[in-house]
């Protein structure tokens, strides 16, 4: 039996138990039963055969330290086979303190996992997205993070039996919110639309430009890390290894090259328009229609176009 866990972020609960389709891959042939940590969890689950349901209002559900303590905590007691969370940033801060503590590796922001012979291998973008790297794991507990809508669980219709947890000698917590600021460029989650224009190194006018385009068309702008690098578009539109993984029915590509670790952002995009001036990049050879031009004048003239 391969047991695995997965932690649940409570903003992003959806997306947590997406996490199901990870466990099950590692599990490969073996049978597997998938438990849930929730944290003050406030809604029901479903997806997973148990949810370990920790009830502390004095706990916060956000407090890296504590929620560290309580994942090894509940691992001394279970024997996890592998441990999964989002790779957000909340994960980003937990995942390795859990590793610390449990003394095995991690491996972050996983995009594949192969099993056989061999093992169970985790494949995550390496060099700056250059290459693919995969890497065995033969240490007990597998702990990955993965970015979210990167997986996407077949069966989220079973009900999980609930287990209470209780923890023991938590110490107070050093975490004092201060101040919390909404993020006013946060309109759009381009995680969410349907259709994306995204800029790349090659789009060599502002981004913009490109927001009545996006609007004509019902969707979003999104760019590529080059952009983002060089300032000239914000990291909350970043498609990418480094940004988010986006599923969109129209992925409009202005002017991008096609790095590994932009690619490893896109997943079950149904069609891809490349434009761009060189015929080799390998963005080209994802699209499904490639326009030969300048992307600039070519968003300019769609534009033109729809709007007749």
């Amino acid at each position: 039996m391969f047991k695995g866990l997965i932690v649940i972020d409570n903003d992003r609960v959806a997306d947590s138990l997406d996490l199901v389709a990870v466990v099950e891959r590692l599990a490969g042939e073996e049978e597997s039963f998938i438990y849930g940590l929730g944290i003050n969890l406030s809604e029901d689950v479903k997806g997973l055969d148990a949810v370990i349901a920790v009830d502390a209002p004095t706990i916060q559900s956000k407090d890296s330290q504590l929620v560290t303590t309580i994942i090894e905590q509940v691992h001394r007691e279970y024997q996890f086979d592998s441990i999964i969370l989002l790779a957000t940033e909340f994960g980003r801060m937990v995942a390795p303190r859990a590793a610390m503590r449990l003394e095995v590796g991690l491996v972050a922001d996983i995009t594949d996992i192969e099993v056989d012979k061999r093992g169970k291998k985790l494949i995550r973008p390496a060099f700056s997205g250059n290459i693919m790297a995969s890497i065995v794991c033969d240490s007990s507990p597998i702990m990955a993070s993965v970015h979210p809508n990167v997986f996407h669980a077949a069966d989220q219709t079973k009900r999980p039996q609930k287990i209470p947890f209780v923890p023991v000698e938590l110490k107070a917590s050093s975490i004092e919110v201060l101040e919390v600021i909404e993020n006013e460029q946060s309109a759009v989650d381009i995680r969410e639309a349907s259709v994306l224009v995204s800029a790349g190194g090659g789009f060599k006018r502002p981004i913009e430009e490109l927001q009545e385009l996006a609007e004509e068309l019902s969707g979003a702008v999104s760019a590529s890390k080059q952009l983002v690098d060089r300032k000239k578009a914000p990291r909350e539109i970043q498609v990418g290894q480094s940004g988010k993984t986006v599923s969109p029915d129209l992925y409009i590509a202005l002017g991008i090259y096609g790095s590994t670790q932009h690619i490893e952002g896109l997943k079950n995009v149904k069609e891809i328009l490349s434009v761009n001036t060189d015929l080799g990049a390998p963005m080209n050879y994802l699209a499904s229609l490639v326009v030969h031009g300048d992307a600039a004048e070519f968003a300019r003239k769609l534009s033109t176009r729809l709007k007749g």
